[in-house]
C-alpha cells in the first residue's frame, strides 16, 4: 500500500465545490442547492419549499417538468419524504420562485 501524496490532499480541497451538493430525486443527478429546488411536506402535500427552510425532510429536484415526472413516476418523492400517502397534485417545479436571502457583506 502506497502512502497518500500530501501535495495531492491540498489540490482537492482546492477544487472541492463551495455548495452543499444534493441528489436530484427525479434523474438521480447531482447538483448544488441553489440549483435545485427543495420540495417538503405541508398539511399533507407536496410543495415546493422556496426558502430552503422549511421543518422536516425535503427532496430535491432540477427546475425541470421531465425530473418531476420522473420522481412521480418512480414514486421517488414520497419515499424520499418518508410518506405514504403523499397528495403530490398541482406540484410543479418549473416556476421561479423568491430566492434566499444571501448572507454576503462588502
Amino acid at each position: 500500500m502506497t502512502p497518500r501524496d500530501p501535495s495531492r490532499v491540498a489540490d482537492e480541497a482546492a477544487s472541492a465545490p463551495q455548495e452543499p451538493q444534493r441528489t436530484c430525486v427525479g434523474c438521480r443527478g447531482r447538483g448544488s442547492r441553489s440549483v435545485l429546488v427543495r420540495v417538503a411536506i405541508e398539511d399533507g402535500r407536496a410543495v415546493v419549499d422556496h426558502r430552503r427552510s422549511m421543518p422536516g425532510r425535503g427532496a430535491w429536484l432540477h427546475p425541470d417538468p421531465e425530473c418531476l415526472a420522473q420522481a412521480l413516476r418512480r414514486r421517488a418523492l414520497p419515499r424520499a419524504l418518508r410518506a405514504s400517502d403523499l397528495d403530490v397534485t398541482g406540484l410543479t417545479v418549473d416556476e421561479p420562485g423568491p430566492r434566499p436571502p444571501t448572507s454576503q457583506t462588502g
